[in-house]
Parts: structure tokens; sequence; C-alpha cells
């Protein structure tokens, strides 16, 4: 009886200790990136990628370096705006809901990041600290691969109060480990 019950509560141990093994992910992503309240900018084209740990069940933080270029904006009064700007991020979001496996999977998502801002028309090239906030979902196609859909605000504060804001609409692709 007691070989039994040692070797069951060591099933169990094993069982339990690996539904608690991080997975590890990397993945892909592309798409429209839309400046909010800047005239001097227009939608322009987002991709990177991205390295996700899943901590406990639907929590998982993950980093990623995303790079977009906003297009140049229509003409004002017949003066040509300069060409629009070049973001690049490196950042880490913590995200809710999710991951691997089949079906469909709601995720909330924040994060903070560094941004670089550059324009060669302007002279433009500053950095700052930022941060961003949004929804997806992610659909599972099989035991390895999935395919995120996300729609993120960004807003990087400027000195003097202002700021960059923009949304991004991705989809992407994600290999689990």
């Amino acid at each position: 009886m007691r070989k039994t019950a040692l070797v069951a509560a060591l099933l169990l141990l094993a069982v339990a200790a690996s539904a608690q093994v991080p997975k590890l992910g990397a993945g892909v992503f592309g798409g429209l990136s839309i400046p909010l309240a800047q005239d001097d900018q227009a939608s322009g084209t987002v991709f990177g990628l991205r390295g996700r740990l899943s901590l406990a069940g639907s929590l998982a933080v993950e980093g990623q370096i995303g790079f977009a270029k906003w297009g140049q904006a229509d003409p004002v009064d017949g003066i040509t705006l300069p060409d629009g700007s070049k973001v690049t991020q490196l950042g880490v979001n913590g995200i809710l809901g999710g991951g691997a496996g089949p079906g469909f999977k709601p995720m909330f998502i924040i994060g903070f990041g560094s941004y670089k801002i550059k324009n060669d028309d302007t002279g433009y090239d500053e950095s700052r600290m930022g941060y961003s906030g949004g929804l997806g979902f992610g659909i599972g196609l099989g035991p390895k691969f999935g395919l995120d859909v996300r729609a993120e605000a960004l807003v990087i504060p400027l000195d003097g109060g202002g700021s960059k804001k923009a949304v991004n609409g991705t989809a992407g692709l994600m290999l689990y480990f």
C-alpha cells in the first residue's frame, strides 16, 4: 500500500510540475501604424520580433523589438511636409491571456519600452521612454504554432508636455517550444 501511495504521489507531483513548466515562444509580426493627433505624419508600417515566456497559467512576459515607418502627410496650403519619422522600439510587455495550444484566446497587453524617433528631413533624433496597452487574441494552430492579432496604443512623452501617439494593428506568428 505504501509503494502504491508513493508511486501515485510521485506521478501527481510530475504532472503538477509539468503543468507549471514555463513555455517559451518566439515570433514575428507586421501591420499598420497609425499616428494620432499628428498632422505632420501619416499612417505607415510596423514589423518586428517577439520573444515570450509564459509564467503561470495565462500570465506571460514578452520582449519585443519593433520598427515603424510613418508616412509623409499630405501637403498643407501647397506646402510639402517632411517625410515621415522612423520609430524603433525595444520594450517589455506583460500579457494576460493568449498562449500556446489550440483555440481562441483573448489577451490584454500592457508594456513599456525605449522608443527612438528619427526624422532625417527635420533632423529630429530622440530616444524616450514610453508605454503601451491594448487588446488582442491568439488562435492556436496546433500545440506549437499560434497566430496573434493585436491593437495596441502607444504613448511616447516628450519634453515640454507633448507626446507622440500611435495605434498599431498587427498580426503575427508565434512558435512555442
